[in-house]
């Protein structure tokens, strides 16, 4: 599932995510979240994250959305708190090509 954000037939935004099954309980996976960087600020991110949302009130089985941001991304692991995500482990060397390679995991339930 995918969805762009456009400014004036520019693509300023995308989001990709996918259904994920293990042991019975399905989740939401952010694969990737983003904004150009004139963009931000302005809402784009928040867009997209809303589509996300609504992605899950259609699906009751959901029970999280969960993705993976770099230890050292402040302001995604910022935005994604103040939208209700929690910190829930790290893993190590999860990026292949990026220094640090470690990536917090981030998690939001939305199934009570």
């Amino acid at each position: 599932m995918s969805k762009l954000a456009y400014v004036n037939d520019i693509v300023v935004g995308a989001v990709c995510c996918r259904i994920d099954e293990h042991e019975g309980k399905r989740s939401l996976y952010i694969m990737t979240l983003g904004t150009l960087a004139p963009y931000r600020q302005l809402g784009v991110g928040n867009m997209l994250l809303d589509y996300v949302f609504s992605l899950c009130a259609k699906d009751p089985a959901l029970e999280n959305i969960f993705l993976h941001v770099q230890t050292s991304n402040e302001t995604a692991l910022n935005f994604y708190k103040n939208r209700g995500f929690e910190q829930a482990g790290v893993v190590e060397n999860y990026y292949k090509h990026v220094e640090p390679k470690d990536a917090y995991i981030l998690v939001k339930k939305v199934k009570s």
